[in-house]
C-alpha cells in the first residue's frame, strides 16, 4: 500500500500527511501515549497512560481510518477520521465523518489545528456536511479549543469506560462532550 501523500501547511512549517499504514504503528502509537503522558501531567485522566491499545490501533489502520503527519520525516501528529460511531453518537442518522484520537507531540504546537482542517477536507470529499468529535468534558482547554475552531457543543454523554479501549478504567465515570461543526 502506497498511501497518498499530502503537504500541508503549518505553524511548525509544511508537513506531509497521508494516511498511517501497518510500518506506521510504533510512530502513531508513540505520539499518542506521549499526548496521554502530557495529559496525565496537568491532572487530565483523559487517555491510557499505560499504552494505547496496539490492537485498536492496528485495526483502525488496517481499514484505512488513521493518518499521520510528518515534518522532516519525522512523525508529529495523528488522528483517526472514522465514518460512524455508535457509541459516542448513539442514534445519529445524518451522514458524518467521526475523527478521533488527534494528537501532535509537544514541539508540533499548532499542528492540531491544520489536522482538524484536513480531516474536514476529507469529509466534505465524501460528500458528507458534518464533522463530529467527542472529548472528555473535564477538559475545559480542550473543550474550548475545539469550539474556537468552529465546533459546536451538541450534548454531554456518560460513556462507561469499560466501553471503549481508550477511556482510563479509573475515571470511574466518563462524560463526553460532543461536537460538531458543518463542512463544505
Amino acid at each position: 500500500m502506497n498511501p497518498t501523500v499530502e503537504p500541508i501547511a503549518t505553524a511548525i512549517g509544511s508537513a506531509d500527511i497521508s494516511r498511517a499504514t501497518p510500518d506506521d504503528i510504533v510512530d502513531v502509537l508513540d505520539i499518542l501515549d506521549e499526548a496521554a503522558r502530557w495529559l496525565a501531567s496537568r491532572g487530565i485522566n483523559q487517555w491510557p497512560t499505560d499504552g494505547f491499545p496496539r490492537d485498536l490501533v492496528a485495526g483502525d489502520i488496517a481499514r484505512g481510518e488513521v493518518y499521520i503527519a510528518r515534518r522532516d520525516r519525522r512523525a508529529v501528529g495523528t488522528f483517526t477520521l472514522q465514518w460512524g460511531d455508535e457509541l459516542f453518537w448513539p442514534g445519529a442518522i445524518e451522514a458524518a465523518g467521526y475523527i478521533h484520537r488527534i494528537a501532535v507531540r509537544r514541539d508540533a504546537h499548532g499542528l492540531g489545528i491544520e489536522l482538524i482542517k484536513f480531516a474536514e477536507r476529507a469529509t466534505a470529499a465524501t460528500g458528507r456536511k458534518i464533522l463530529r468529535l467527542d472529548c472528555f468534558s473535564g477538559n475545559d482547554v480542550l473543550c474550548a479549543y475545539y469550539e474556537r475552531a468552529g465546533f459546536v457543543r451538541r450534548a454531554d454523554i456518560e460513556i462507561e469506560p469499560g466501553d471503549d479501549a481508550t477511556v482510563p478504567k479509573s475515571t470511574g465515570r466518563f462524560f463526553a462532550r460532543q461536537y460538531e461543526k458543518s463542512v463544505h
